[in-house]
Parts: structure tokens; sequence; C-alpha cells
């Protein structure tokens, strides 16, 4: 497992049905990597997290578009927000 962390700068819904994949468009300072999830109620929680706020840490595997497939999400900056609407399990 490949692991990254970096800026949450972008969030984009790619589809809704039959499975909600969204895409996250993170950066480290040097590069930028697109991370690509396919859970439905992790998609729907980066959704509500304001952009180019919180640092991310994401595991998982690369596909053949060279985008990071979420395994593991965590937020390594909490806030009072986070603590409202709860972490990601």
């Amino acid at each position: 497992m490949e692991e990254y962390r970096g800026l949450l700068e972008k969030t984009i819904l790619l589809q809704e049905k039959p499975i909600m994949m969204s895409l996250l468009i993170m950066s480290d300072g040097e590069s930028k990597t697109e991370v690509l999830i396919k859970d439905r109620y992790l998609s729907s929680y980066v959704f509500r997290l304001p952009e180019n706020k919180y640092m991310i840490h994401i595991m998982g595997r690369r596909n053949k578009r060279n985008q990071l497939v979420a395994k593991h999400f965590e937020i390594m900056n909490p806030d009072e927000y986070i603590k409202i609407i709860g972490a990601p399990e």
C-alpha cells in the first residue's frame, strides 16, 4: 500500500449512481495527486470538508490512470468542526 499526506485542495463528484465516486486533488507542496474514493459514505463525508484547510493522510493503491484509490482516510489536523461532524471510520 502506498501512503500520501497532503492538503485537500479540491473535491469533484465523478458519478453518483450506481456507485458514488469522488475525486480529491491533494498537494504536498511539491506535487499534486488525484485520489479516487469509491465509498458512498466517505465520498459524502469529504464534500462537507472545506477546501485548502485540512491535511489528510491517505493509504491505498494506484490504478492504471495513476490515481490513488483510497483504502484508509485520516484527517491529520482535526479542529472543532471535525469534532462536530465526526471523523470517518
